[in-house]
């Protein structure tokens, strides 16, 4: 198959992909279920064509073929991907409602990050306070699971499987003087993490920030997400670190709840 690419105002199209995503428009209440002949015949191309973008949605689970009637539907993986932004709404707005007293109270931002694929936690919201503007995190980008106080708060409550894919698959980089590196360190700071209900970066990701974060569960109790509050640590001193992690613990208990948990 050729791939052609095109320009418009918002930058490069690719025409395979640009077709691949109208063959799964065509999709709708009306019709759950299309043969190649009727795609074909919807998007005035030829049937080769039309199969040749079939079989790749089918074989990345993006559509599913009918074994009975040889007919296609939409695939198991746009559930997926569609209960992954259900849900980064749902946290988003649960989050939104708190983050201003968080904010306010702390004179601090507050960080929410989720799991994507492939076990990488990245920042989906940020509340910047007046008084407290962090500039190593953005919207997008991960949050590394041995440093990051949210990255921390969800890498804890994993099961060790999972936990050791994620040692296995990172080459973690040493960004100050406290960030732990080594595989026997980062464990035995998961450990006391999940012991202790929340984490604590402390000027590991960047000198003179701290952050207190802890962990939001899905309906498998399983850590979907986490929430934190990040300032310098003049304004997150130690002796405040207990009363931060309070409020945020209570928090993040409630959005499980919301989210369905029964502790």
């Amino acid at each position: 198959m050729i791939i052609v690419a095109g320009q418009n105002k918002n930058g490069v199209v690719v025409q395979s992909v640009d077709r691949a995503c109208e063959i799964l428009e065509c999709f709708t209440g009306l019709r759950e279920e299309l043969g190649i002949k009727e795609i074909s015949e919807m998007m005035n191309l030829s049937k080769s064509t039309v199969y040749g973008l079939v079989n790749t949605l089918v074989q990345n689970n993006f559509l599913e073929q009918n074994i009975d009637n040889k007919r296609y539907k939409l695939g198991i993986k746009l559930f997926e991907l569609g209960m992954l932004t259900h849900r980064r709404m749902n946290l988003e707005n649960e989050v939104k409602e708190r983050a201003e007293f968080l904010s306010k109270k702390y004179s601090s931002t507050v960080h929410l990050a989720a799991i994507y694929h492939d076990m990488n936690i990245v920042y989906i919201y940020k509340k910047d306070s007046p008084d407290s503007v962090i500039i190593y995190s953005q919207l997008g980008k991960k949050a590394p699971s041995n440093s990051s106080g949210v990255g921390k708060a969800i890498a804890a409550f994993l099961d060790e499987k999972l936990q050791n894919e994620i040692l296995e698959i990172n080459d973690f980089e040493k960004l100050t003087k406290n960030t732990l590196t080594s595989n026997t360190d980062i464990k035995k700071e998961w450990n006391k993490v999940k012991k202790l209900g929340y984490a604590v970066d402390n000027e590991e990701v960047e000198m003179g920030l701290r952050c207190v974060a802890a962990p939001i569960f899905g309906v498998d109790k399983k850590p979907i997400a986490a929430i934190s509050v990040s300032a310098s640590i003049s304004q997150i001193t130690e002796d405040i670190i207990e009363d931060i992690a309070k409020d945020i613990k209570q928090i993040a208990d409630e959005i499980s709840f919301r989210q369905g948990i029964k502790f």
